[in-house]
């Protein structure tokens, strides 16, 4: 199910530049371990709060899946794509180390750290699904991404506001 991403992604704004995740970190997380994840936990029940998840993304700390090590002088990595149910390739983002499963773990065990914004500003033609099979899970397709990235600042803030 998974695959390397043709086009890489830059971590250039990466935290921690590599965090390895280990058994210690595949326990499934009971409950929102952070705000953003109590942003989603919100908009599954309020569909209207969906403009201020992806607010939140954009300035929230999320992991992607790569299978070599990342450090600060690495420009490029390959994240860990998987495929929709369309087909179509999104990148695996996790809110948590704890959400990352273990299956995915065995496939690419570094798990490297960087704002949402920023993922959004690299992808091309790639959606992304957030915690995949987990309760807190959701996913944006490509076109969604690419309105993402015409309607939010990098900061989260609407480019439009009277919209």
């Amino acid at each position: 199910m998974s695959e390397e991403n043709e086009s890489a992604t830059s971590t250039s704004e990466t935290t921690e530049a590599t965090a390895t995740a280990g058994p210690e970190t595949t326990a499934a997380t009971t409950g929102p371990a952070n705000h953003f994840e109590m942003m989603i936990r919100a908009a599954q029940h309020d569909p209207a709060l969906n403009g201020q998840v992806i607010a939140t993304f954009m300035n929230s700390e999320v992991f992607f899946l790569s299978r070599e090590k990342v450090t600060g002088e690495s420009h490029n990595a390959q994240p860990m794509l998987l495929q929709n149910a369309q087909g179509r390739p999104v990148i695996a983002l996790f809110t948590d180390l704890g959400r990352i499963p273990g299956a995915y773990i065995d496939v690419a065990p570094y798990g490297v750290q960087v704002l949402g914004g920023t993922v959004i500003r690299s992808l091309q033609d790639t959606g992304l699904v957030i915690n995949p099979g987990d309760e807190l899970c959701f996913e944006i397709d490509d076109a969604g991404v690419r309105t993402i990235r015409e309607e939010f600042n990098l900061d989260g803030t609407p480019k439009n506001p009277t919209k």
